[in-house]
């Protein structure tokens, strides 16, 4: 039989889990997304807009931007190493607000099929591989701790 003191910790570790859990849902920043120079990017368009400005050559970006000096700034500063956050894209100089609306805009018409990683598979050919490896692990472990409930162990 249980004390009344421990059903109480147990009915606030249920309250602290509950609302940790609702404070985890409610925050936006988890999810990459932000608002630049008032340009609201959700976490697909940020990441697609950094592929862009870091992988694209001159004459793609200058296309989406239709300016000499900020196409020229987004390819020699990455020179420097890979962009990491639409922040630092805003903060170069030439980058209005338009440009970086047109690049979040051009960053929706990539085709992801077409680039491929350092192992030459596709973005669609990675995620299958990681589910297919998730799921056998998944299984593996359901299938021990099955065993193990049962006596096999």
């Amino acid at each position: 039989m249980m004390k009344k003191s421990t059903y109480i910790k147990l009915g606030i570790l249920g309250l602290v889990k509950k609302a940790l859990f609702i404070y985890l849902l409610t925050q936006t920043h988890l999810f990459g997304s932000g608002t630049y120079s008032g340009i609201y990017f959700t976490d697909y368009e940020e990441n697609a807009t950094l592929y862009l400005c870091n992988y694209y050559n001159y004459i793609d970006i200058y296309n989406t931007t239709r300016n000499r000096t900020a196409s020229n700034n987004i390819v020699d500063t990455r020179v420097d190493g890979l962009y990491t956050s639409i922040q630092q894209i805003d903060d170069l100089g030439y980058v209005t607000a338009n440009r970086l609306h047109r690049l979040k805009q051009q960053s929706h018409l990539i085709d992801w099929n077409v680039f491929t990683d350092d192992f030459g598979m596709t973005l669609h050919q990675t995620n299958f591989i990681y589910a297919l490896v998730g799921s056998l692990i998944g299984f593996t472990f359901l299938f021990f701790f099955i065993l193990s409930i049962i006596g096999g162990f």
